[in-house]
């Protein structure tokens, strides 16, 4: 089984994390290792980034805090599940390496 690579991302898209958290990814990706990326708090504004879809179309796997979506009113998309903290929890013990970009 290949490596796991856990990602949190809580900034905004204006943020600079935003291009570190796509190079990671694509990086992993192309390394032929998992990818899941979790969003929350002001991260789950990502879901307009075509990049992010992008990412799912090569493999990896996006949950985001349905709770906090709710809260800041951004629609659900069809390349993305919606979670809680839990799935957070899950994806920091199931992880081989976990970044956290908050």
């Amino acid at each position: 089984m290949s490596e796991k690579i856990g990602i949190l991302l809580a900034t905004s898209p204006e943020n600079e994390n935003t291009h570190t958290v796509i190079r990671l990814a694509e990086t992993a990706l192309a390394d032929g290792k998992q990818v899941e990326i979790f969003l929350m708090c002001d991260g789950v504004y990502h879901l307009n980034d075509a990049r992010l879809e992008g990412l799912t179309q090569k493999g990896a796997k996006v949950v985001v805090c349905a709770h906090n979506c709710l809260e800041r009113k951004v629609e659900r998309k069809p390349f993305v599940l919606w979670g809680s903290q839990y799935d957070l929890a899950l994806l920091m013990k199931e992880s081989d390496r976990f970044f956290s970009f908050n």
